[in-house]
């Protein structure tokens, strides 16, 4: 097996990069921009990629390719807004929650370790919860209707409370 990393080093955990140095039927190959997948009639047969440290081209015979994307997360837009760590990662919390208030993440983009579709869905759920917590928690107290006047500001008429809801939050 031929693990081709684009990167000039392998970025994952030193625990999960020694298991893998250890293997002896694993050849890494770092720094490897790929340029082609041959094959015939839906069969793969080869690889082609450039060794980016000197331009050489290389090319590989094997049976099948398993590719994964990136793992640069698209953060560049929230710089200055939002804090993120070294990575480009955002940094949340144990609920989600970002360095701005009312803000939430989760999935790959963030701090979270394990990059899997399973552990995003879950954050994802963990966030959302979080974020109704955060809004349950600045809801106005019982009887206090100067909530919903000042957040009614800038919004259309269809949107503003009517004043039979309030009336029935007072009468609560």
């Amino acid at each position: 097996m031929t693990l081709l990393e684009f990167a000039p080093n392998l970025k994952a955990d030193a625990v999960l990069i020694e298991k893998l140095s250890s293997l002896h039927n694993v050849e890494v190959v770092t720094g490897a921009m790929t340029r082609a997948i041959e094959g015939d009639d839906g069969v793969v047969s080869a690889l082609t990629y450039i060794d980016q440290r000197d331009g050489t081209e290389h090319r590989l015979a094997l049976e099948g390719v398993f590719v994964q994307i990136g793992l640069v997360p698209n953060t560049e837009w929230l710089k200055g807004t939002l804090e993120l760590n070294a990575q480009g990662e955002i940094i949340v919390d144990a609920k989600g929650q970002t360095s701005l208030k009312g803000v939430f993440a989760a999935g790959d983009v963030t701090t979270t370790p394990f990059k899997q579709i399973i552990i995003a869905a879950g954050d994802g759920a963990k966030a959302a919860l979080g974020a109704f917590d955060d809004l349950i928690r600045r809801m106005p107290q019982h009887g206090d209707s100067s909530f919903a006047n000042k957040n009614i500001q800038g919004t259309n008429e269809a949107s503003k409370p009517r004043d039979d809801a309030l009336e029935l939050r007072k009468a609560a």
